[in-house]
């Protein structure tokens, strides 16, 4: 049995299902989850190669690949689409309101962060004309938010929930201001994905069969009642979730393109400007799936 680390921000429906029904273990994997709170700390123990793996955002890895250069590679993708919401303070009942507040940040250049700069452009508000304190993850930003330390916060479910039942006011969500997000994808540091290569397969090859199998009707309220009781989801959530499975847990390389495209057009991402391959590889997901290797995207088209 081969031990593998992965770090990610929470167990993402086909890892819940993987683990319940054996499909890790069938491929001789024991898998060891660890849970990341803050962007900073996450993205410096990956750099350091403390884990082996990350289930987190294609973006956070191209934000480090690009502007703390180091070398990873994306292999597969477990999850499409964005379930964060921009929230504000009791009395703030628009973005524009938020000139001049304090904001809870994460990683600041990556992942939602990107998002909220996005957001916040689209109402005319530059990041020069609010503030933003790196406070930690989901949960994090939500205890700051309930203790009234900061005026705004994007969150994800469930902490958004709780916070809008607590008279939290949604100011936007993410996925009407860019869809089919590359939420959560498997990267890691290219040179031990290289090195580990028949690891890296079978745990794609454990996640496509988890998929295949969730994604089944009959599977379905199974799945969801797992993501209710061990992951403490709502039903609602839990079905949110399920909705953005990837089957298969394979790569769009048009998502990625669009992803590198936005940070272009944000101005964090300089050049020089790679084609969506330079970060991702298919041949381990070809190989674990037996399937052919999706459409090629290229060059973003604002690249410089």
């Amino acid at each position: 049995m081969d031990h593998v680390t992965v770090s990610g921000y929470s167990r993402r429906p086909p890892h819940v299902v993987a683990d319940e029904k054996g499909f890790f273990a069938r491929e001789g994997l024991e898998i060891e989850f660890h849970v990341a709170k803050l962007a900073p700390e996450h993205n410096k123990e990956m750099a350091e190669g403390r884990w082996n793996m990350t289930l987190s955002s294609a973006d956070t890895m191209i934000a480090r690949a690009t502007r703390d250069h180091v070398d990873y590679v994306l292999f597969m993708q477990a999850e499409e689409g964005l379930g964060v919401s921009l929230i504000g303070q009791p009395g703030i009942k628009r973005i524009e309101d938020l000139r001049g507040r304090l904001l809870a940040g994460d990683p600041g250049d990556s992942n939602l962060d990107l998002i909220r700069m996005k957001m916040m452009r689209r109402h005319g508000l530059m990041e020069s004309d609010y503030r933003v304190e790196i406070i930690g993850n989901t949960p994090e930003r939500a205890k700051a938010f309930l203790a009234g330390k900061v005026e705004a916060a994007m969150l994800t479910p469930p902490s958004s929930d709780t916070v809008l039942a607590k008279g939290g006011v949604l100011l936007g969500r993410g996925e009407d201001y860019v869809p089919n997000w590359p939420l959560a994808c498997g990267w890691g540091l290219r040179s031990w994905v290289e090195d580990h290569r028949d690891i890296v397969v079978r745990f794609i090859r454990a996640w496509a069969a988890s998929t295949d199998w969730l994604l089944k009707p009959e599977n379905k309220e199974e799945t969801l009642g797992l993501l209710m009781t061990q992951e403490k989801l709502t039903r609602d959530r839990a079905e949110h979730a399920y909705d953005r499975v990837v089957p298969k847990g394979a790569i769009n390389p048009d998502a990625i393109r669009k992803n590198m495209e936005l940070r272009i057009e944000l101005g964090v991402y300089p050049p020089p400007h790679h084609t969506a391959e330079h970060f991702y590889d298919t041949s381990y997901w070809c190989e674990a799936t037996g399937l052919s290797a999706p459409v090629p995207a290229g060059r973003p088209a604002n690249a410089a």
